[in-house]
């Protein structure tokens, strides 16, 4: 179960950083807009809409990711520390996603596919907490 759990959330945060390491890099480019983002700017203020979506992008490239990938690699190990860590890198999985579903849901800035993906982010942010919290109990 552990190599499932830290193979699956080095698949998924390696997608997810790539992608945001993309919008860091070239912010306002189409393909991003398209792509990263998933929205329109010209639904709201533009303005606010990249500082939103760059904001998401630096946390992610910078924090969220390395701190993922070394809990990952610290499961794979069999090391405490790896699982502290996968607890930890957990939580951004749950708690970004909920809002960010209800707010694109509601303001209908992005696409339908949208809604897979961000229930694919809670999915796996609960399991690999809940894993990693009883792992950390044993």
């Amino acid at each position: 179960m552990t190599w499932i759990v830290a193979l699956l959330g080095l698949a998924v945060i390696i997608l997810l950083g790539v992608l945001q390491a993309v919008a860091v890099v070239r912010p306002r480019d189409q393909w991003t807009i398209d792509n990263v983002y998933g929205s329109d700017p010209s639904a709201t203020d533009p303005k606010a809409y990249f500082a939103f979506n760059q904001g998401l992008a630096w946390a992610d490239a910078f924090f969220w990711v390395p701190l993922q990938i070394a809990g990952s690699a610290g499961m794979l190990l069999g090391e405490r520390w790896g699982f502290l860590l996968a607890l930890a890198a957990s939580v951004p999985f749950v708690y970004s996603a909920f809002p960010l579903f209800i707010w694109d849901r509601d303001l209908g800035y992005r696409k339908n596919y949208w809604v897979i993906t961000w229930g694919i982010f809670p999915a796996y942010g609960l399991l690999e907490g809940i894993y990693a919290f009883a792992r950390l109990l044993s």
